[in-house]
């Protein structure tokens, strides 16, 4: 799972109101009502469209370049939690079917591991408080079929997964509850089926980054906590995970701001860029404020790993909070989606920019066809890049799938590797 604009006080305190109860929940979801319908023609164009819509779902390529596209939610409501699963054939240019999920979860991580299949762990089972899962399960792309798999040690959702080289998933943070956040963290190993867990970490964090490092370690970076008699902290620090020993050190340089829900990619160089998210503080001409928690960022910054230091990059064209980094083939980073308020309602972003690694800066992505908060970003085996699903600018969860077609900076309807 970017401020509102109103006319009366009345407006904004109830915009308010809306916004913090969005932006204090663990895995930060907004409301939505109903899903828009199918199929969606912004204006002339018709774009194609998964099974289902979704947002808060789970994409991932499996070996033979096919994606799983699993559960997620087609309204944001109590009740609308999915355990439908649907495959996108490039080569087609189709969504089918597939096995349903053991569980509905939105807002679960999913991890290809080095066997083919896929790890699908925890999320939520519902809107609300206590929904959180420990349940995990398997996707083999072979029968086409989920199966359960051991439970986690702690129901977690705004948690990470990284696959490590060992083979191993780092299962880190998140919350238990809705409310409190974690500072535990497991490993998943796939030859056995079992979640074990490791020391802690440094600090309790949710919806922050988690990042594999060119020395196979992992940079654990930003998020939040919850839970806290003084309300939400917002954090500025960072801690590398060691596989070798099982153990987080945290380190001494702090991130340029507090970042929740950042986007984060690996950089061809050996950097780590971390872009958007939100601040614990509203900042303004007259100062900063910690009060309502709600200031989306078109800042970024890089960790280079040489120095264990953080150091400002180019600021992005929009605010993207809950967006998504793809690193193209190219060694570009694509940043898209994220949250902004229209009116009363939460909805989705539709400008995505271009970070360059070699000048430090950002460009212009261009505009989606459809605004998207909550989506899924997967890079091809062509190199485009496949946007599917998430909230729109109306608040309406959507199916509509399009594509960046990386050779010449277009957003499409279609697959162009057909």
């Amino acid at each position: 799972m970017a401020s509102p604009h109103a006319s009366s006080s009345g407006v904004l305190a109830g915009a308010l109101t809306l916004i913090l109860a969005v932006m204090m929940a663990s895995c930060t979801a907004p409301i939505a009502e109903n899903p828009a319908p199918l199929p969606t023609l912004p204006g002339k164009l018709q774009l194609l469209t998964m099974m289902q819509a979704r947002a808060l779902h789970s994409a991932t390529m499996l070996r033979d370049g096919r994606i799983l596209i699993c559960g997620g939610t087609a309204n944001a409501n109590i009740g609308g939690v999915l355990d439908t699963a649907e495959i996108y054939d490039p080569a087609a240019g189709t969504f089918s079917r597939t096995g349903t999920m053991m569980q509905a979860r939105q807002g679960h991580t999913a991890t290809l591991l080095p066997d083919g299949t896929v790890l699908i762990a925890g999320g939520s089972m519902n809107i609300g408080f206590r929904s959180e899962l420990a349940s995990a399960e398997i996707y083999d792309p072979v029968s086409g079929s989920f199966h359960a798999t051991g439970l986690m040690n702690s129901p977690r959702e705004g948690h990470s997964a990284t696959l490590l080289r060992d083979g191993r998933v780092l299962i880190a943070g998140g919350s238990a509850n809705g409310v409190t956040t974690l500072s535990s963290a497991e490993t998943y190993d796939y030859r056995t089926g079992r979640f074990t867990p490791i020391a802690l970490m440094g600090v309790p964090r949710e919806t922050h980054s988690a990042t594999l490092l060119k020395n196979g370690t992992v940079l654990v970076a930003g998020g939040g906590r919850g839970g806290m008699p003084g309300g939400y902290i917002a954090y500025t620090t960072a801690e590398i995970f060691d596989p070798a020993r099982n153990v987080f050190t945290t380190l001494n340089a702090h991130m340029t701001t507090d970042r929740v829900a950042p986007a984060a990619a690996l950089l061809d160089d050996g950097r780590v860029l971390i872009a958007g998210g939100k601040s614990g503080k509203i900042h303004s001409p007259f100062g900063s404020s910690s009060l309502f928690y709600f200031t989306p960022l078109e800042t970024a910054e890089v960790f280079d790993p040489e120095t264990n230091s953080f150091l400002p990059v180019g600021a992005m064209s929009k605010a993207h909070y809950l967006g998504d980094a793809t690193k193209l083939r190219s060694g570009m980073v694509l940043i898209t989606g994220g949250w902004t308020a229209n009116g009363g309602l939460v909805g989705g972003v539709r400008a995505a920019d271009l970070f360059d690694p070699a000048h430090n800066n950002f460009s212009g992505g261009g505009d989606l066809h459809v605004a998207r908060l909550n989506q899924t970003a997967t890079l091809l085996s062509n190199g485009d890049v496949m946007i599917a699903g998430g909230i729109d600018r109306d608040g309406n969860v959507t199916a509509t799938v399009e594509f960046y077609a990386a050779k010449t900076g277009d957003w499409v309807s279609t697959d162009l590797s057909r």
